[in-house]
């Protein structure tokens, strides 16, 4: 199946639309590395939410494609301290003042390699901290990150590997906030719409949306796990899994009606996932550690704060398949 690759304008920013016979992507790499556009030729349908100018896109970037939470989700006052290490962040939630979804979505990132392999096209693009002075107020030591696309047949490999160029460890979280239109068929009904979550624990939030340490166990497990509909229902919840569980970890959704269903996986490190919908899409947020991790009084088993030393790298698999119903 011969890929393409091709150089365009969008949003006027330069951006990389590639694909196949199945599958048609659009890849901004000045807007944050952000994946603003995912189509699944066969069916002619936009799976994620692409917006339709500046003006819109302007208005809220994080609820458009596919953007890179680092760290993800709200840290409590924009900061925490970590082995005498303060790090501090913009507050932009000014009515729960907290700092929410990081400092890597809305900068430009590199393009390192376009290229198509056979039927493997892979695009591959870095952020390095490097060369934003700016950010040495909110995260000291020197970070590299590199996003390497793989788009072969009817499935997107994402790769995210994070590297610690500096001298000390720093804890490290990062996710997804993935926009899925959702009915994914314009005639679709969303009664007829099922999502499901490879969770069996929910996190209690308080008036901030921060976790408050209590964990319990989901309600209506089972629906949840198999598929549920979000007719008439409102999300914006933070689940878990055990690390037991012999569950898949992938998100699926189905829509019947268009004859299409997606599945998002995500590798053993991405244990959270946030729930969050709105009229016409749906997030779901697969996450390594928990929001609010660095303030949390709890064991890193629990919140999944992990720290990356001088010199090391580490390296997070996700997978967006599409197929026919």
């Amino acid at each position: 199946m011969t890929g393409y690759i091709e150089d365009i304008i969008f949003l006027n920013e330069k951006a990389i639309k590639f694909g196949n016979a199945n599958v048609e992507a659009m890849l901004a790499p000045s807007l944050g590395s952000n994946l603003l556009s995912l189509k699944y030729k066969r069916k002619d349908i936009e799976v994620l939410r692409t917006p339709d100018s500046l003006e819109e896109y302007k208005k809220d970037p994080i609820l458009y494609g596919m953007p890179i939470l680092f760290p993800p989700n709200r840290i409590e006052d924009g900061q925490f301290t970590y082995k005498e290490n303060t790090y501090k962040f913009p507050i932009n939630e000014m009515g729960k003042f907290n700092h929410i979804h990081g400092l890597l979505h809305d900068k430009p990132w590199r393009v390192c390699k376009k290229e198509v392999n056979g039927n493997e096209i892979v695009i591959n693009t870095e952020f390095s901290s490097s060369d934003f002075t700016n950010l040495k107020g909110s995260f000291p030591q020197d970070i590299t990150v590199n996003m390497s696309l793989s788009l072969m047949d009817d499935t997107l490999d994402i790769q995210l590997e994070i590297t610690n160029k500096g001298i000390e460890p720093f804890p490290w979280g990062a996710g997804y906030h993935t926009v899925f239109n959702f009915p994914f068929g314009p005639g679709s009904k969303m009664e007829d719409c099922r999502i499901s979550l490879p969770v069996n624990k929910q996190w209690e939030l308080n008036e901030r949306s921060l976790p408050t340490g209590e964990i319990h166990e989901t309600a209506n497990t089972l629906e949840i796990q198999n598929g549920f509909s979000l007719e008439g229902r409102r999300f914006d919840d933070l689940f878990g899994y055990d690390e037991e569980s012999a569950l898949e970890n992938e998100c699926v959704l189905t829509d019947q009606d268009a004859g299409i269903q997606v599945i998002y996986q995500g590798d053993q490190r991405f244990k959270f996932w946030v729930l969050f919908n709105q009229e016409g899409f749906v997030c779901p947020e697969p996450y390594t550690w928990v929001t609010n991790a660095p303030n949390l009084d709890l064991s890193a088993d629990l919140t999944g704060l992990r720290e990356l030393s001088s010199g090391e790298t580490v390296q997070l698999r996700t997978r967006l398949i599409m197929k026919e119903i």
